[in-house]
């Protein structure tokens, strides 16, 4: 398993994680969720992403019961909804979170979205609480531009804001813009959603239309080079640099599988021209 340092800190988490958007939706779904975060973490996915918005809580308790008696092997991140982001807000939506994962800590506490109700200065305050009382260790953002992230940080004092988790893929490289650059000066890790973007059957998910397009040709002759599949050369991709990590989700065995073995190979100057020259990043998005 590749290994990233999380901001500043001496703390390593897998630069592949488990995401769990839309589990615990469909209680007919749930034994095969709970089975694929073990089966994952057993293959040293031990980074689980979650949320309180995710199935309105539900994510939270599949992750509950897939980690009840291996907690301290799994590095959990959950995130607080903008909604939510009032001083009290975010002490009350904490403590609901850790009911629902009955856990004593989170280990990384997010805040989900830009709240266009409450201030920075009002969410990051309650994350200092948070942190003196020992019940969130790290603190975080998601979809925060370079602009927010200073104000958080701003207000955070001596705690360091050590991760955002922003969209990132090939078809979508708008953070390489500003957001970026600026988390790798300031300690920053990314941690990249939506890997295989908006369009999964560009990157040969089942399920969806293959399409002949050039970018996709581009995907796949590297892939053939190397052995790998389209999937596995994009996931890689977004791996390709330091100070990033990524959070696919998957409830299939053979898709968390497909994950690992994304790992282990690099690309050479020839793969990064193409992709350069077919997938290019648009000036529009998070900055």
């Amino acid at each position: 398993m590749l290994y990233r340092k999380l901001g500043n800190l001496e703390v390593s988490i897998p630069a592949i994680g488990q995401g769990t958007w839309k589990f615990g939706e469909d209680r007919h779904k749930e034994k095969e969720e709970i089975e694929a975060l073990r089966f994952g973490i057993a293959n040293g996915l031990t980074l689980i992403d979650t949320a309180e918005e995710y199935g309105n809580g539900g994510a939270e308790r599949i992750v509950s019961q897939a980690i009840q008696d291996i907690r301290n092997d799994v590095f959990l991140v959950t995130k607080v909804s903008a909604k939510n982001c009032s001083y009290n807000g975010v002490l009350r939506a904490a403590e609901a979170s850790l009911e629902r994962l009955k856990i004593s800590h989170i280990d990384l506490y997010l805040q989900h979205w830009p709240s266009q109700q409450y201030d920075v200065s009002e969410t990051m305050g309650a994350m200092t609480e948070l942190v003196s009382k020992g019940l969130v260790k790290y603190v975080g953002v998601s979809n925060f531009s370079t602009h927010l992230m200073q104000e958080a940080q701003y207000h955070l004092g001596s705690i360091p804001l050590v991760c955002n988790q922003v969209a990132y893929h090939l078809n979508d490289r708008s953070i390489e813009n500003q957001v970026l650059p600026f988390a790798k000066k300031n300690g920053v890790t990314i941690m990249g959603y939506s890997p295989f973007g908006y369009a999964p059957h560009v990157f040969g998910m089942k399920g969806f239309p293959e399409v002949g397009s050039q970018e996709r040709n581009v995907l796949e002759s590297i892939g053939t080079k190397h052995g790998k599949t389209v999937y596995q050369v994009a996931l890689n991709w977004v791996l390709r640099q330091e100070g990033l990590v990524t959070i696919p989700k998957a409830v299939k065995k053979e898709h968390i599988l497909d994950n690992l073995n994304a790992l282990g190979w690099d690309f050479d100057k020839d793969d990064l021209a193409q992709i350069e020259s077919n997938f290019k990043i648009d000036k529009k998005g998070l900055n």
